[in-house]
């Protein structure tokens, strides 16, 4: 039986320059609710050597607390390293999709940005659009009206897996999430989309939380799929996953039970002074390819 996930907390963003993101995030509705700033603390259940620390802010695009936010984030120790992943066809976490209300006014207020790619508009109402910025992690924008989204914001998460049953298995059997489809379906990434050489076909299938509309997961399996997930929490890219539980300690007792690596027990973390609440409970393990996934029991707010 899969643990009871409440919502999608956040998807984390680790980039180079931590207020270049925030100025870029701003253009897409963000807003930052709270700056993320603790002191070093022991990294051994994050899996870090030694001591860690970050500095971030939490990006929302909305007042609802139960709205996936964007965890942007630089690390100071160990510093920030890497490079996110340049292919389409790299094992990971690929994409953020970002609803927005215009996407064409959307696309207007990028391109005086220097960014990587940014992808041709067309004309017809409601057309999305893909682009990179300065640290290579990608966008998939997409119109909420024509998406039927409830909210603007963080509306999912494109991951590659190397083997789209058993990954999709893995989210229903642990985290109870369901498929918005009977089955995978083909597709293919228009090389003049994405600002690469070739046209990728793939196998896609989304899954969401059965009680919540407002997050995705888009599972892909392109041709030619190759690489690893990143291997430390540090690294420059879209690294892990949070979501939010009622009791973390049980969900730690299930998912042990359940066969799943869980590398260590739930740890408390301090968040710094820059959020309402004094600290969290954490877990985090990691999907078929080895994406980290977090779990955060739901604190009570100061």
């Amino acid at each position: 039986m899969a643990i009871s996930v409440q919502h999608t907390v956040h998807v984390n963003l680790n980039c180079n320059d931590l207020e270049q993101h925030k100025a870029l995030l701003s253009k897409l509705g963000f807003s930052a609710a709270s700056r993320l700033r603790p002191d070093p603390q022991d990294g051994k259940d994050m899996g870090i050597q030694g001591d860690v620390q970050w500095d971030g802010y939490a990006m929302v695009s909305g007042q609802d607390w139960q709205n996936a936010m964007i965890d942007l984030l630089t690390f100071r120790l160990p510093p920030i390293t890497g490079q996110s992943y340049e292919s389409l066809n790299h094992i990971g976490n690929q994409a953020l999709i970002i609803a927005v209300d215009d996407v064409e006014a959307t696309h207007h207020a990028l391109r005086a940005e220097t960014l990587q790619f940014l992808g041709p508009l067309q004309t017809t109402k409601g057309t999305d659009f893909h682009f990179r910025d300065r640290d290579g992690i990608r966008y998939d924008i997409i119109d909420r009206r024509i998406r039927n989204n409830k909210q603007l914001g963080l509306a999912g998460l494109v991951v590659n897996c190397s083997a789209i049953d058993i990954t999709q298995t893995w989210y229903q059997d642990h985290l109870g999430f369901v498929s918005l489809s009977d089955a995978p379906e083909k597709t293919t990434l228009v090389a003049t989309d994405y600002g690469c050489k070739n046209d990728i076909d793939c196998l896609h299938l989304t899954l969401s939380l059965p009680h919540r509309n407002d997050f995705i997961i888009h599972l892909q399996q392109p041709e030619d799929i190759h690489g690893q997930s990143y291997s430390v929490p540090y690294h420059v890219g879209l690294y892990r996953t949070a979501f939010a539980v009622e009791d973390i300690h049980q969900c730690y007792d299930r998912l042990q039970q359940q066969g799943v690596n869980c590398p260590h027990p739930p740890v408390y973390q301090d968040m710094g002074p820059g959020i309402p609440v004094n600290g969290v409970w954490a877990l985090y393990f990691f999907d078929p390819d080895g994406n980290c996934i977090e779990l955060i029991e739901t604190p009570k707010i100061n």
